[in-house]
């Protein structure tokens, strides 16, 4: 199978460096960079010969941001191409249409890499939502927040300490604010519970991020036995659903609080199988492109199934309460949407406690 890749980043460079190691039947035939950058064999900087070679049967996408990979993937799957994508922003953008367009044009559009870095979230949800009725999805699917809790958390560090050693170490960007604010997790929150749940998942949720913590908010939970990670959280009643992103109160002996470094972990729960945790490294240029290339192989040998959308449900943000912890105030009672609305109103840290979260 001969493959355009689009991207040659941290991601992109691992990707073409393992497939020429590798025996795995797939042949990268042409890179796409940017106009200037594309100085090798392989190197282009025109998506038009990429789409328009007829040899490429399958584009992999690794670029960041949402434009211009939203339309590069469009334009693949419209050309007859399938596609596999670590583009979580793009994706979250146009979810339910990539999907569609995939579907109708009987392709393949596959985004392990997406959520999760290597580990295997994605086809995991969506191998267990094809015979349960998943029921809760939570998750610690930043890298970069988690390394800055940790660190805060072991190493007694101040929050700028550990967002530096975290840029330091090539976790975080010069401008860590997707990662920080919540938004990175809000898009894999969009994909994973739409893949779980089969529905086109709202925009309008709750998020809040980590910008505003402090080394003596971290310490007042310390004292508690409490810990802090920055979580996706949902949960789902019948056709109802609620779901958010937030930093959430653990017990300090939870699984979920011994998650350390940039390491990501993933739970759901179906009403046949259970819960079902999954466990691994969240970023980095090799587990992501393994997470890219098993999307490939599995293209290639056949075997690979879409996300199933189509089901129409409701959001409703009082299906997801518990207690918020402001710096300044405790609120019991509240739903997660009516504590994200006056944390942002007061830009100030929140941290919630669910009241139910299935274990």
């Amino acid at each position: 199978m001969k493959i355009g890749l689009l991207g040659y980043g941290t991601v992109g460079r691992s990707v073409a460096e393992l497939l020429t190691q590798l025996d795995c039947g797939i042949e990268v035939k042409k890179i796409l960079r940017r106009p200037g950058k594309a100085s090798g064999p392989l190197m282009t900087d025109s998506f038009e010969e990429i789409l328009n070679d007829p040899e490429i049967t399958c584009i992999a996408e690794v670029l960041s941001g949402e434009e211009p990979a939203k339309g590069y993937i469009r334009r693949a799957l419209e050309a007859g191409k399938h596609v596999v994508t670590s583009n979580k922003a793009a994706l979250a953008a146009d979810f339910a249409s990539l999907i569609e367009l995939a579907r109708d044009k009987d392709l393949r559009l596959l985004f392990e890499a997406s959520c999760g870095g290597g580990m295997p979230w994605v086809e995991g949800v969506k191998k267990a939502a094809r015979l349960d009725e998943i029921t809760s999805v939570c998750g610690i699917l930043n890298g970069t927040c988690n390394y800055i809790l940790d660190r805060m958390e072991r190493m007694n560090l101040s929050f700028e300490e550990a967002l530096s050693q975290a840029q330091q170490l090539g976790y975080a960007e010069a401008d860590p604010t997707a990662d920080i604010s919540g938004t990175d997790v809000r898009n894999k929150a969009v994909i994973s519970l739409g893949v779980a749940f089969h529905t086109d998942i709202t925009r309008d949720f709750p998020v809040a991020g980590i910008q505003y913590l402090t080394k003596d908010i971290l310490d007042s939970f310390h004292a508690r036995g409490k810990r802090l990670r920055l979580m996706l959280i949902s949960q789902r009643r019948g056709e109802l659903y609620a779901l958010g992103v937030v930093p959430v109160v653990l017990d300090a002996g939870s699984y979920e609080a011994s998650i350390r470094d940039n390491f990501n972990f993933g739970r759901l729960t179906g009403d046949i199988v259970g819960p079902l945790s999954y466990f691994g490294q969240g970023a980095g240029g090799r587990p992501t492109a393994d997470a890219v290339i098993q999307d490939l192989i599995s293209i290639r040998n056949g075997c690979a199934e879409n996300a199933v959308l189509g089901r129409t449900m409701i959001y409703d943000p009082a299906v997801l309460h518990g207690t918020g912890y402001f710096p300044d105030e405790i609120l019991p009672g509240k739903t997660l949407a009516e504590l994200v609305a006056l944390a942002h109103e007061k830009q100030t840290f929140l941290a919630f406690e669910p009241e139910v979260l299935e274990n």
